[in-house]
């Protein structure tokens, strides 16, 4: 059976499933069917399969990286290297954090990581679930990051923020 190309790449990076932001994303497929056969979602270790999208639990980089070439738009918790890649092949990123209080992450990183990054054109960040649904409806629209590699200054304030991450 023949797929679609991916246009909307989900990613909840491999360490932990994120059921919330696959749960969304996939009631917001159920009213796109024309949409359905070209999301693709990466839901991590044991995580819930959507009933509108198609799915797998890991994608490998070649995968990963055949599907992000083709996809109009990445939706991602907010990993590192998630962002960084979808910056780096100047795709636009809708990043959606973990939640602490939720019992999502051990802290509270991912919203740091995130308000750092949404500042940078072509990252946007969607803290409730009409955020992220109002930014999958106007995805057209959404900015390209600049592409290429990260200036300097950037590049140091994320390399800052793990460091001071990681002694949390």
């Amino acid at each position: 059976m023949t797929h679609s190309p991916v246009k909307i790449l989900v990613s909840v990076g491999t360490q932990f499933a994120f059921d919330r932001l696959i749960q969304i994303v996939d009631d917001w497929a159920a009213f796109t069917p024309q949409l359905r056969e070209s999301i693709m979602m990466q839901v991590g270790p044991g995580g819930k399969l959507p009933a509108h999208a198609r799915s797998v639990e890991f994608l490998t980089p070649m995968e990963y990286s055949a599907a992000a070439k083709t996809a109009e738009v990445l939706v991602a918790h907010a990993g590192i290297g998630s962002i960084l890649t979808a910056i780096e092949l100047g795709l636009p990123v809708i990043i959606f954090p973990r939640s602490f209080a939720l019992g999502e992450h051990r802290n509270d990183h991912q919203s740091s990581t995130a308000r750092e990054f949404s500042l940078r054109k072509g990252v946007y960040l969607a803290n409730s679930a009409k955020q992220l649904m109002m930014l999958l409806d106007n995805r057209e629209k959404l900015e390209f990051p600049e592409c290429g590699g990260l200036d300097e200054s950037f590049s140091a304030k994320v390399e800052e923020f793990i460091k001071v991450g990681l002694n949390e």
